[in-house]
């Protein structure tokens, strides 16, 4: 019998994109989220950088209470005392970097889904034993798509998902779908600073529906 999927990974099987951001302004935030749910995407990663991400985290994670099953998670994270803080504000699931067992720990303990950052074999071989259902290779630009396919010969279950590196562009996201990647996480690329930045939150939503309808068109 097949394994349940754990929600956030099916979630991201069936939209294989996960968003990733961050901004300072709370409702520069809060526009870039609901571009993402009016494209279906109910995985986003907020990332931890600078000193309103708490803050801004806890009013978005608030905020999509009325918004239905989001898996709503905090990317960035170096410390244990970070990874704790931010699973005490309700992160649906913490991405790291690197790989770090005592972060993957106390996401266990909390029934936290741990995405760790990745680049070689054995690392994601010990983040799985260490609780890990889905791996981030990163950077993806250093890597390519061909480490991916190159290591999910030997280990086929491995859950992949290159960030860094990764394009709005057709044939690069061909590349890496067709190396075997679970999924995709992609940030600058997704939101370009001159549509952020812009009032006009409509061209932010067909730009990310133009990505999504590529991404669809090669699956």
């Amino acid at each position: 019998m097949t394994p349940k999927l754990p929600k956030f990974l099916n979630k991201l099987k069936n939209k294989p994109l996960l968003p990733l951001f961050f901004n300072k302004d709370l409702v520069v935030c809060q526009n870039i989220v609901k571009a993402c749910l009016a494209n279906e995407l109910e995985v986003i990663e907020f990332v931890d950088r600078g000193a309103s991400s708490k803050n801004n985290f806890s009013i978005i994670k608030k905020d999509l209470e009325t918004n239905g099953d989001i898996q709503f998670g905090v990317g960035s994270i170096k410390t244990v005392e970070d990874a704790k803080e931010f699973i005490d504000l309700g992160a649906d699931f913490i991405v790291s970097p690197f790989m770090d067992k005592k972060i993957g720990k106390v996401c266990k303990k909390n029934q936290v889904p741990w995405i760790p950052g990745c680049g070689t074999l054995s690392e994601m071989i010990k983040s799985v034993k260490y609780g890990a259902k889905l791996v981030k290779l990163f950077p993806g630009n250093v890597y390519g798509p061909n480490f991916i396919s190159s290591v999910l010969a030997p280990c086929p279950s491995l859950k992949i998902m290159p960030t860094g590196g990764v394009t709005t562009e057709t044939d690069n996201m061909r590349k890496w779908m067709n190396a075997g990647a679970y999924c995709l996480g992609m940030g600058s690329k997704l939101f370009p600073e001159e549509l952020v930045a812009s009032e006009q939150s409509d061209k932010l939503k067909n730009h990310i529906s133009d990505v999504m309808k590529k991404l669809e068109s090669i699956r």
